[in-house]
């Protein structure tokens, strides 16, 4: 999708997990599901309130700033997945098709007037290759994979690299927060935590606070003498 938040950290970069897809890697967040994610920064503060079904997919997803309300309705079928996203001057569908690992394939996004097509290839659950086309033309980013963590991608003459720490992938991290907000799809999924990338001469370093659970409650992403710090809230079972 192409329409991201103002402000939200996650928004930082253009890459774009659906949480029923996502593999949960402590018995502490099994019964758990963020319903509310909180983003302060300097430009001013976004917050997202979801909602899900009793398969654990996003139903519903409300974006609130201090100047827009955007809201999407989420619906599946089969292999299918259809976003719903309307707010001021927005009236969008997507149309994602999945594979048989649950990722999306295809995601045909219309406004009515104008449409995109993004094609995604796979190794297996690696996301390979992202091909964005549109009425001006295409543009197509590239990745490259360590030991089942992305560690690179390049789009054009911009290339991205990526560096992890060694706890696994979980609810609340930097992926799964990417996704979770700005896709309705699962594209990435790593081994490890995202600690830090670098984009030009720009490093974003990034950390994480924990619960008494071993729940993520909090990421910063700090970048030059600019700071994100995104907190959530958890419905349990």
């Amino acid at each position: 999708m192409r329409k991201n938040i103002a402000y939200l950290v996650v928004a930082v970069i253009s890459l774009l997990v659906s949480p029923a897809c996502r593999k949960k890697s402590s018995s502490n967040t099994q019964a758990c599901q963020i319903i509310t994610v909180t983003d302060h920064e300097p430009a001013g503060t976004a917050t997202v309130n979801l909602t899900y079904n009793n398969q654990g997919q996003v139903l519903t997803k409300q974006i609130l700033t201090s100047s827009d309300t955007i809201s999407m309705v989420f619906t599946y079928s089969g292999n299918t997945e259809i976003v719903q996203t309307s707010g001021p001057g927005l009236a969008i569908t997507d149309s994602m098709n999945l594979n048989s690992d649950g990722q999306t394939v295809t995601d045909y996004e219309s406004d009515g007037t104008i449409t995109y097509l993004t094609t995604n290839t796979y190794s297996g659950t690696e996301l390979q290759t992202s091909v964005f086309t549109y009425s001006g033309g295409s543009t197509t980013t590239t990745y490259s994979w360590t030991n089942g963590d992305m560690t690179s991608s390049v789009s054009g003459s911009t290339t991205t690299i990526y560096s992890y720490n060694t706890n696994a992938s979980e609810v609340g991290d930097y992926w799964w927060t990417i996704q979770l907000i700005n896709f309705g799809g699962d594209l990435i999924r790593t081994k490890h935590q995202l600690a830090s990338y670098q984009s030009a001469s720009t490093i974003h370093n990034l950390s994480y606070t924990y619960d008494n659970t071993g729940k993520i409650t909090g990421l910063t992403n700090s970048f030059g003498s600019s700071v994100d710090t995104v907190s959530y809230r958890y419905s349990c079972k």
